[in-house]
């Protein structure tokens, strides 16, 4: 990676070093599953919202993905092939523990020979909701990355999936991810009428759902306020508008995912 453009990075998100190289391997990893896995997973989580809607949010930090077909097989096929993805770049990587041998819901890490960890969950695709998904092309960020397009949700299911995921853990990055998307005019009637079939409890999130934001320091408490309060907001309109009807991605395919 050239040293001007990771420090053009750091400079831009405001991390350390080492946050920028760990994104920028995120990078060459995600090229190397466009090339040789496209068919056989889907992109989902922060990372793959970071990818495509919310680009100059936050860096990457884990790779999650959905076998499509049997999970066993891909991991299988990742654990071979992954080691020797990113052989010109960055050199061997290594797992800690194969992703084929650790429980899904855990993940397994891989590792580069000068330190790097990005952590990979592959889940199964099984007893999972069906949200819409589409191909997108992925930002990635650095000159010498290669081009990426994986299958990853629509934009209104990113909204309702992190609604749902933020409902469940009450994590600050999900409620971050949130009012990043209601920044982008992203709470559009559709996401109501995916969280209600997918959601929880077939309703519609309510004020109890927003009435509080994690516990930070007291200067992020008060940021998380203000996002919780627009996002309150967000879904009050998302709510009214809810019925119309909107013309999706003319390709889309449906695999269960969290945000």
């Amino acid at each position: 990676m050239n040293p001007r453009e990771l420090a053009s990075v750091a400079a831009q998100f405001g991390v350390a070093r080492a946050q920028v190289e760990r994104d920028h391997l995120i990078s060459h990893l995600l090229g190397y599953l466009s090339a040789h896995f496209a068919d056989r997973i889907v992109f989902i989580g922060g990372t793959a919202l970071a990818r495509t809607h919310l680009v100059d949010g936050r860096l990457s930090e884990d790779i999650d993905l959905i076998a499509v077909g049997s999970r066993s097989e891909v991991a299988r096929d990742l654990v071979r092939a992954l080691p020797r993805a990113v052989m010109r770049s960055h050199g061997r990587l290594v797992w800690d523990s194969a992703i084929s041998e650790v429980p899904e819901r855990l993940g397994a890490v891989v590792r580069s020979q000068s330190g790097l960890a990005v952590k990979v969950q592959l889940l199964s695709a099984e007893g999972r909701p069906a949200w819409p998904l589409e191909n997108r092309r992925l930002e990635q960020r650095f000159e010498d990355a290669p081009g990426a397009e994986l299958t990853v949700p629509t934009q209104p299911a990113f909204v309702a999936g992190k609604t749902v995921t933020w409902c469940e853990r009450r994590a600050s990055r999900d409620l971050w991810d949130l009012w990043a998307l209601n920044c982008i005019g992203a709470f559009e009637p559709e996401v109501a009428d995916l969280y209600r079939r997918f959601g929880p409890t077939n309703k519609l999130p309510g004020e109890l759902q927003f009435a509080d934001a994690p516990t930070e320091s007291d200067r992020e408490s008060e940021l998380l306020r203000v996002r919780t309060r627009i996002l309150r907001a967000g879904w009050s309109i998302s709510r009214r508008k809810r019925g119309g009807r909107h013309r999706g991605s003319a390709h889309r395919r449906r695999v269960g995912h969290r945000g």
